[in-house]
């Protein structure tokens, strides 16, 4: 058990340092100890069981590599806490580093299991969503936290089994591991964190949002935090040449060495979301640096027909220029701009060739020959031709765009396209219907959002283009009902479980987001902290996912208050009674579902 204090000499001068993990830890003890939590479920789980110690894990990092951890044990929390807490003053003094978090873990569940059963609690878990610590020795000398299982890749998911080698290597500097055990213990924490800013936050204790900071309510300021810190991280990734750092493993800080530049272009389209949200002027040259990137890949078989070009693949793909046009169009809009009118045009004149007389879209050409490669490749690939196809139109008025447009729409509700559960289709339906609001359009890009509701609510992982999907929907809804349109899908919408979705998935995604109780255990905590990852995917970051939660939060930004009034006059209704449904009707027993138990 790491313990013991720091004797300071009357004549040794106190690091700045070390005043501030002083005040850090006096708020942090003050913070906890007025939590109703502790004298409550905190002190009561000890009950029952074989243990009757108190155990509190102090982590604590400068944002250079990965958080410390310091464990101490008492009779209750306040000598667990002042035993780990001098082991980390300690650490601080001797290295004068700067404490830029630091957070507390008190363990408020433990039970005693064979290594089997906890690798078989493991393999019923998705990758990195299993949310348990564990401790090699009953006195949690060698106890791990669940964020350091996961975000230090002691886990080997592929097989289901703890890593050996990696946590021997792990807790080398802290304790020596020879083999892990038969028996283990089991173990889960309620946190707190001190941040950069000396603010204080309690962390969600439940399985589902278990180890980030509680967030009861979502605000306005909230959502724009997330919006511009995340866009914070792709401005800094554009290099010299405007191209992007394309993403990282955060467990090991492994840049991606390959590119995608579709993915290049739906990204420049966040950073002028930010620009829309902020008018931070900062960010036009990063935004200009990585369009004059994208020229690079365009190329023309004639004066009117542009395309981009995937080099490493010498492939056109229908998703390349399709969102080359939905970018440059928003850069025409919140720019005031004309300066891509004539590329626009050429890239949607492209796109109309790829269309075929049904409606569908050709999707891969060959470059250099411009020849036919792949009829096939990914079905978002239409919806996002049929969106630029509209955008272009929105440019350059030239009815031929909005027309094909149309056409691919009644081939995509001829086909069900619905049950693809696509956000690009959700933003050319809406897109489409602001210049020609027809009933058939209109009563699709309900059906879109509705069938998929039961889907969308009960998705276990972030699936950050939900969002989207759900915020083009709504701007949908909203202009049926301010231009008084009558829609006879309206009569079988529901609307109320389309809000209480938005607001799941609005509060479900953050999951995704690097706070620093979560960043603090990677492997360079700063460079990844404040933007959006894919947990179940080594909590990876990339650009393109970047660019969908920005996607998502920035119109839920946008449509802020008038969803919240929404909100507030669904959630303040008194609950009504679940109503017979026919056994068959599986939608709507997921209504009744959500407001029964929502």
């Amino acid at each position: 058990m790491l313990q013991g204090g720091y004797p300071m000499s009357a004549k040794t001068p106190i690091s700045s340092n070390l005043k501030l993990f002083r005040a850090k830890k006096k708020l942090l003890k003050d913070f906890i100890t007025n939590d109703p939590y502790l004298s409550g479920e905190l002190g009561n789980y000890k009950h029952g069981t074989l243990f009757r110690h108190d155990i509190v894990f102090i982590s604590i990092t400068d944002g250079s590599h990965t958080a410390d951890l310091f464990i101490g044990e008492g009779e209750d929390f306040l000598s667990a806490f002042a035993s780990a807490m001098n082991s980390a003053e300690k650490y601080v003094s001797d290295n004068d580093i700067v404490p830029l978090w630091v957070k507390v873990d008190c363990v408020n569940s433990c039970k005693i299991c064979t290594r089997a059963e906890f690798e078989e609690e493991i393999r019923s878990s998705r990758e990195f969503f299993f949310k348990k610590g564990v401790s090699f020795d009953t006195g949690f000398e060698t106890a791990l936290l669940e964020a350091q299982l996961n975000c230090c890749g002691l886990i080997n998911y592929k097989n289901g089994t703890l890593d050996d080698n990696k946590i021997r290597d792990f807790l080398s500097s802290r304790t020596t591991l020879e083999s892990i055990p038969d028996n283990v213990l089991s173990f889960t924490t309620v946190g707190y964190i001190c941040d950069e800013n000396k603010k204080l936050y309690k962390l969600y204790p439940d399985e589902e949002n278990y180890g980030r900071r509680i967030v009861s309510e979502l605000t306005k300021d909230d959502i724009k935090q997330v919006i511009e810190t995340s866009s914070v991280y792709l401005a800094n990734a554009v290099k010299d040449n405007g191209q992007f750092d394309y993403g990282v493993n955060p467990v090991n800080d492994f840049h991606f060495v390959t590119y995608n530049i579709l993915r290049h272009s739906g990204t420049i389209w966040s950073l002028i979301m930010q620009y829309d949200t902020t008018k931070d002027e900062k960010l036009v040259p990063k935004i200009e640096s990585t369009i004059d990137f994208l020229m690079q890949s365009i190329e023309y078989s004639d004066s009117d027909h542009a395309y981009l070009v995937e080099r490493k693949s010498d492939e056109i793909k229908l998703g390349g220029n399709a969102i080359a046009i939905v970018t440059l169009s928003t850069y025409a809009a919140v720019f005031d701009s004309d300066r891509y009118d004539k590329l626009i045009a050429a890239l949607a004149n492209s796109v109309l060739d790829m269309q075929e007389e049904d409606g569908s879209y050709y999707h891969v050409l060959s470059f250099p020959d411009f020849q036919r490669k792949e009829r096939d490749r990914i079905v978002y690939y239409d919806g996002e031709a049929t969106f630029a196809l509209a955008r272009a139109y929105s440019i350059t008025k030239d009815n031929r765009y909005l027309d094909a447009a149309e056409k691919a729409l009644d081939y995509f509700i001829k086909n069900d396209y619905t049950r693809f559960c696509d956000h690009w289709i959700a933003y050319a339906v809406n897109e489409v219907t602001i210049h020609d609001p027809k009933e058939r359009y209109l009563n699709f890009g309900l059906k879109n959002a509705n069938d998929n509701l039961n889907k969308i609510f009960n998705q276990d992982t972030t699936f950050h283009t939900f969002l989207e999907l759900l915020m083009a929907a709504f701007s949908l809804y909203e202009r049926i009902k301010e231009k008084n349109i009558y829609v006879s899908y309206m009569q079988r919408f529901n609307f109320e479980a389309f809000i209480r979705t938005i607001y799941r998935r609005a509060h479900y995604m953050l999951g995704g987001y690097l706070y620093p109780e979560i960043a603090m255990y990677m492997k360079v905590p700063e460079s990844v902290v404040y933007t959006f990852c894919v947990r179940h995917d080594s909590y990876r970051i990339r650009i393109d996912d970047v660019q969908h939660y920005i996607g998502g939060y920035y119109n839920f930004y946008r449509n802020f208050d008038k969803l919240n009034e929404y909100y507030k006059q669904i959630t303040d209704k008194p609950k009504t009674r679940q109503s017979e449904t026919p056994v068959d009707s599986e939608r709507a027993s997921f209504v009744n579902w959500i407001l029964s138990n929502i």
